[in-house]
């Protein structure tokens, strides 16, 4: 049996090794100790802080969670168990974890409740965690650059600065406060001082994905200031960063929105389509689908200004109701609908009230197969917007990166994609019975009262007034798409034919994206 000193010499040499960061030492050492004290509180820690660094996520778990058991007033634990929980994706306890660490005292724990709250799209949560971190050290210039950043997504431009500039007098390379400084001055139409904050941080940036960022506003303040070409150049220098950071996700082929996914659906096609029933036990959603930046945020927000809708902002519901036909060669004869609408409808959880549910994710129109078998009786709104200022616009965006998205880093890529996908949807609607309406971003904007009443008579919806204040229904809402700063301004033409400015830089995809162009009713 070992001796106390045994134990304590054991102790201070895993506490060393992590001190001087050598987890492997460290997890070796720890759990000789948890081997001779089991449910001792800093040898569980031990093992779970080095388990973490390391990779070793379910065995940091379960070791943090026996610490804080064990130590339920510590704060630290508590703060570090909600880290372990966040990586291992159990947000919900992550979430509980670090509220309880905070109110324990660990100012910390309100910042990593705040970007989780960030990271999930909860605005106004991200921001109701930032400030208790600043209540409790108002020297945290983390949680003052990131309170920024939230409060920029608020529409709060003026407090968003002062806590910006806060930032950057407590820590002068913060790149989170200059990145909201520089969105703050693109905001406030300063495209100068935009770019001039962004660029030094785009050139000598520490983080891939801030500089990736910085580019990216440098390239928005440039084409404000009519300097296309140099834009342009901008937007490649960001998509490039990203490439090196996410180029793995284009050899994803088994996923249904990469390219060849895109492929099976077409290939679906073929399969034949058996008879629906007459009548469904369940209702069917409306799907609002487009290629992205088509315009699809716009129509949300005037559909959401309904009193009878509800729109589910971009979850992939469906698709996770339909994995395992997606993986599929092609869906099974005997295919049991009522049970798949039923797993739909459970993973609905927004409050509906008795208002009808639109389904809005643009890149659904890769499941207009299965969308066909599963609800045949659903309506289809389309977006559809110019091609050419569709994939440019693509091309300029800084998207959370998928197999999809990761398309849109590359040009070529880009308008391949374009082909694909709306060659997909076409196909669909001459080979499907679907009930599709199209609407054009363009026409939109021409006469929005013109096209709000067509939505609602294709919905079977009276019109509504208020369809037509949908920037009062956008600044409410927590929109996680990069639309979300547009929608709130009045409708602008700006962006038609955008494309033009940059048709040197488009040379190489112009012929294909010109014959959808004209395809769609748009000028050559």
């Amino acid at each position: 049996m070992a001796s106390d000193m045994d134990i304590r010499r054991i102790a201070q040499a895993a506490a060393a090794a992590l001190a001087r960061r050598d987890f492997a030492a460290a997890l070796t050492l720890g759990r000789q100790w948890i081997g001779l004290r089991p449910f001792d509180v800093g040898a569980n820690q031990i093992v779970g802080l080095a388990a973490l660094e390391t990779g070793e996520l379910a065995t940091a778990t379960a070791h943090l969670q026996r610490a804080s058991a064990s130590a339920p007033n510590n704060a630290d634990l508590c703060n570090v168990l909600g880290v372990a929980l966040k990586r291992c994706g159990e947000v919900d306890r992550a979430r509980a974890a670090f509220k309880r660490a905070g109110e324990l005292g660990a100012g910390e724990a309100w910042r990593n409740l705040g970007n989780l709250e960030s990271e999930a799209g909860a605005v106004d949560a991200a921001i109701a965690a930032y400030r208790a971190a600043l209540r409790a050290n108002e020297s945290d210039a983390a949680a003052h650059a990131s309170l920024a950043q939230m409060l920029e997504r608020r529409h709060a431009l003026e407090e968003a600065r002062a806590h910006a500039v806060r930032a950057l007098s407590l820590d002068a390379g913060s790149d989170l406060a200059r990145l909201a400084l520089a969105q703050l001055a693109l905001r406030e139409k300063n495209f100068a001082e935009a770019e001039a904050t962004a660029l030094p941080l785009a050139v000598g940036g520490a983080s891939k994905t801030n500089r990736a960022l910085a580019w990216g506003i440098v390239g928005e303040a440039r084409d404000r200031l009519d300097r296309p070409h140099a834009a342009f150049s901008a937007f490649r220098n960001a998509n490039a960063l990203l490439s090196e950071l996410h180029g793995r996700l284009l050899s994803d082929s088994h996923l249904p929105h990469h390219p060849d996914g895109v492929r099976r659906m077409l290939a679906m096609l073929d399969a034949p389509t058996p008879l629906p029933p007459s009548r469904f036990q369940t209702p069917a959603p409306i799907f609002l689908v487009g290629f992205p930046r088509s315009g699809t945020t716009l129509l949300d927000q005037i559909l959401s200004s309904h009193s009878r809708l509800y729109c589910m902002e971009e979850r992939e519901v469906f698709a996770e109701s339909v994995a395992d036909l997606a993986a599929a060669d092609a869906p099974p004869a005997d295919l049991d609908i009522e049970k798949r609408r039923s797993t739909y409808w459970a993973r609905v959880t927004e409050p509906l009230g008795g208002r009808l549910l639109v389904d809005k994710l643009p890149l659904n129109i890769v499941f207009l197969p299965l969308i066909a078998r599963v609800f045949p009786d659903a309506k289809i709104i389309l977006a559809l917007r110019d091609p050419r200022d569709a994939v440019l616009s693509c091309f300029q965006q800084r998207f959370g990166m998928n197999a999809a998205m990761a398309q849109f880093l590359d040009l070529p890529n880009a308008a391949s994609y374009y082909d694909l996908m709306m060659s997909l949807m076409e196909a669909c609607r001459a080979r499907l019975t679907l009930a599709v309406h199209q609407v054009r971003y363009e026409d939109v904007v021409a006469d929005l009262e013109r096209e709000a009443r067509a939505l609602a008579s294709f919905l079977e919806l009276p019109f509504e007034p208020g369809m037509l204040g949908f920037r009062e229904t956008a600044i409410k809402r927590d929109i996680n798409t990069p639309s979300a700063r547009q929608v709130i301004e009045p409708l602008y033409n700006r962006s038609i034919g955008r494309w033009r400015r940059y048709e040197a830089d488009l040379a190489p995809v112009l012929p294909n994206l010109t014959e959808w162009a004209l395809r769609y009713g748009y000028e050559a």
